[in-house]
């Protein structure tokens, strides 16, 4: 099983290209999951999604600086309840909302959870700019995306990549809660 969808957007005067690329994961050894779970059972890990997402941009420089910001949305199956978070590194949990931030910044996420109930789990992932670069906490989405997976038995099904509108105003009241220091175009 192999997914992919390029998503163009246009920032700072220039042209780009998100290239994403969703599959199933069939080694979760080789994906390093060990790294983070080092008793890995891999058979439970198997078929969990590994999204990433690559830059094409006509832009150099301090013009190619970016950044990725994560939104998940969980559904259990069984209760109907649905939890939104911003995603993001633990050790990183009070940084802010990004998930990545850097030049031409390259987007990796291999989510596993074999031990949550069945249910759903789909991230809205957007491709953001900080328009003055470092100055000031201010992101505006350029680009974004949705994937994820369902887990039905206990299994997961990767779902398609699908382009969204940059539009995050759904998410606004998630992040300005999480990240109040922040603003969000």
């Amino acid at each position: 099983m192999r997914r992919e969808l390029s998503v163009p957007f246009e920032t700072r005067g220039h042209r780009g290209l998100v290239n994403i690329r969703v599959l199933a994961n069939d080694d979760p050894w080789a994906s390093g999951h060990q790294l983070v779970v080092p008793d890995l059972n891999a058979e439970a890990f198997r078929g969990f999604p590994i999204c990433t997402a690559t830059l094409r941009y006509h832009g150099q420089g301090l013009n190619a600086i970016m950044g990725w910001v994560q939104l998940v949305t969980s559904t259990d199956a069984a209760t109907g309840s649905t939890a939104v978070v911003v995603d993001g590194f633990p050790f990183l949990a009070d940084a802010g909302p990004l998930y990545a931030y850097g030049h031409l910044p390259t987007f990796f996420h291999a989510p596993a959870d074999p031990g949550r109930p069945d249910g759903e789990w789909r991230a809205d992932t957007f491709l953001v700019v900080v328009p003055d670069v470092i100055n000031t906490r201010v992101l505006e989405p350029i680009a974004a995306f949705r994937w994820g997976y369902r887990l039905v038995g206990g299994y997961p099904d990767p779902l398609d990549p699908e382009r969204r509108d940059p539009d995050w105003s759904g998410f606004k009241a998630v992040l300005s809660t999480t990240f109040p220091d922040w603003t969000y175009l």
